[in-house]
């Protein structure tokens, strides 16, 4: 038994982005989008499919900080009037589709994840988003199903140089273009994982601010910017950090997956 979790938007997107010219864009998104999870359910070895939605509403992480997600490109209008029928289309073809009202579809994903390993299932978590690497662990891993790579935990290591649970202080140090999130400013990637290797937690970065410019490569510019700057650092890694314990309300019994004909539009 095995689940597969998938990142609804970052799929039926990326798909729709290559069909967008065409006259049938939403019929060819509907039929690729199908052929994607019916591909990787053999692939991966899946008997169970779950594809989350979100609904376009401003959540908490926004609250906490207004610019979260600025300047992302919106939704293409007629993407947007076919998502209802594109979402009928996939439960007609046996995905169980379900959205939790509030949440980003990431941390709904994240919260499936996690109750299925405790429950002793394992999952794959279908996305090009990176943040998702923050989760894997022995029961959980994340597919990209466009470069065909399967992150378990030492793919993570060898892709970032750091352990999956470090992801979320690596993130708060660098901040995130990609989610609009700040950082720490001056801290690139390669001065954030020399911290994180020496005190491998932020916590214990910033405990250690009077030693760190023992290490070779930290200035004092950079541990000046740490210590003006330690509460945003807080707080990306409070935003970076998907929540996992949302009450889903879903049996694993109703993601069963079966492959069914599928209608047209």
């Amino acid at each position: 038994m095995q689940l597969l979790i998938v990142d609804a938007m970052n799929l039926i997107r990326r798909v729709y982005a290559a069909v967008e010219n065409s006259p049938t864009a939403l019929e060819a998104t509907a039929s690729r989008a199908i052929a994607i999870i019916n591909s990787n359910v053999g692939r991966l070895e899946c008997s169970h499919v779950a594809m989350v939605f979100e609904d376009h509403v401003e959540t908490w992480r926004h609250r906490f900080w207004p610019d979260y997600k600025k300047d992302r490109p919106p939704m293409p209008e007629k993407l947007q009037n076919g998502l209802d029928e594109l979402r009928h289309q996939l439960e007609l073809a046996g995905v169980y589709c379900f959205r939790q009202e509030g949440w980003e579809a990431d941390d709904v994903c994240a919260a499936l994840a996690n109750k299925a390993a405790l429950a002793g299932v394992p999952s794959v978590i279908l996305s090009t988003d990176k943040g998702f690497c923050q989760l894997v662990n022995s029961r959980i891993r994340v597919a990209n199903h466009f470069d065909r790579q399967l992150l378990d935990e030492a793919a993570v290591y060898a892709r970032f140089g750091l352990q999956p649970g470090q992801l979320v202080d690596f993130w708060a140090l660098t901040g995130d273009t990609t989610n609009h999130l700040p950082g720490v400013p001056g801290i690139g990637p390669k001065t954030a994982a020399q911290l994180l290797d020496h005190c491998y937690r932020l916590d214990r970065v910033l405990i250690a601010l009077e030693q760190l410019s023992e290490l070779a490569g930290v200035t004092s510019r950079i541990v000046d910017s740490l210590k003006n700057h330690w509460q945003q650092a807080l707080l990306t890694r409070e935003l970076a950090r998907l929540s996992d314990d949302l009450p889903l309300g879903i049996n694993l019994h109703d993601l069963r997956f079966c492959v069914r004909d599928t209608e047209t539009f």
